[in-house]
């Protein structure tokens, strides 16, 4: 005779909830995020834990994976590392969630976010891996070096689930808006997941040099690149977050929603940012972003 129901979201939900806080006990707060959704959404759920950690003086501890990643797959601590020191001799448990309403963490952390408060725990508990800040250094110096960069980041793909999708004509009458009202700006920083966005921005007359990364792969044919199963994930993984870290280094960012350009902001919080459409839910950072727009999107 069967007592439970296993398969029942909330009672999912309230055993994974229970035990990441029985093993918590320890003073540490260790989470596997083993989901197909992007680095973004990885990125924001750590964002509320962190807040949940700090409110209650907890050690964070993560590992980012994917449905199908092996045990010792870990696309978190391939690129981060946290600030807190915990023992290394004792051994710690990670609960594993798919999202994060699993862990039923008490409050809504997600609209309790600001920037201020989401650059505080950034800059309190991550930090960004040596190589990875190297790459980044290397290409600032070598195409943003004594130059005013504007940032475009356009995100294509599935990102249309989530928001309305913007024609490249939008986007393009928004870049000459701003160089425009910035004729100083020498050249236009471009990071996308469309390759036809890229492509098409080269054939644009523009006025400024178009400057792109070598990313590792892009999509064609409106496909997600991080769903897809034949996808290099730590490849995917590192163009996004060293695009991210690109894009904060820009004199401005013109961008479709997107959680992850959005944490250009939160490494940059003195980043002028135009978001050119409005998210079909508002979540975080880019509801706070659309309210901040430097200037309203040309249509």
């Amino acid at each position: 005779m069967r007592l439970f129901n296993w398969t029942k979201p909330i009672l999912k939900r309230s055993l994974i909830s229970l035990l990441a806080k029985f093993n918590s006990r320890s003073g540490v707060f260790a989470i596997e995020i083993k989901s197909s959704v992007g680095l973004g959404a990885k990125l924001e759920w750590c964002l509320e834990i962190l807040a949940y950690c700090h409110e209650h003086r907890l050690v964070p501890q993560f590992k980012f994976s994917y449905p199908n990643s092996g045990k010792s797959e870990d696309y978190f601590g391939k690129f981060f590392k946290l600030k807190e020191i915990i023992d290394e001799n004792k051994p710690v448990r990670f609960t594993t969630i798919s999202s994060i309403i699993e862990l039923n963490l008490g409050k809504d952390y997600d609209r309790i976010l600001n920037i201020e408060l989401a650059t505080y725990l950034i800059h309190r508990y991550l930090a960004v891996k040596q190589d990875v800040l190297s790459e980044v250094e290397s290409f600032c110096h070598q195409h943003f070096a004594n130059r005013r960069v504007l940032g475009v980041h356009y995100r294509g793909t599935d990102k249309t689930k989530e928001s309305p999708s913007v024609p490249y004509d939008t986007v393009k009458r928004n870049i000459d808006h701003y160089l425009k009202l910035h004729p100083e700006t020498n050249c236009v920083f471009i990071s996308s997941d469309d390759i036809n966005f890229i492509e098409d921005m080269e054939r644009a007359p523009v006025g400024r040099p178009i400057i792109y990364r070598n990313d590792s792969l892009r999509s064609r044919d409106g496909n997600s690149i991080h769903e897809s199963a034949d996808t290099n994930k730590y490849e995917v993984n590192r163009d996004a977050i060293v695009n991210c870290l690109l894009l904060s280094r820009c004199d401005a960012l013109l961008k479709t929603p997107s959680i992850l350009s959005g944490w250009s902001k939160l490494f940059n919080p003195k980043l002028p940012v135009v978001v050119l459409n409005q998210p079909y839910e508002q979540w975080f950072p880019e509801r706070d972003l659309v309210r901040e727009n430097v200037f309203v999107p040309v249509l």
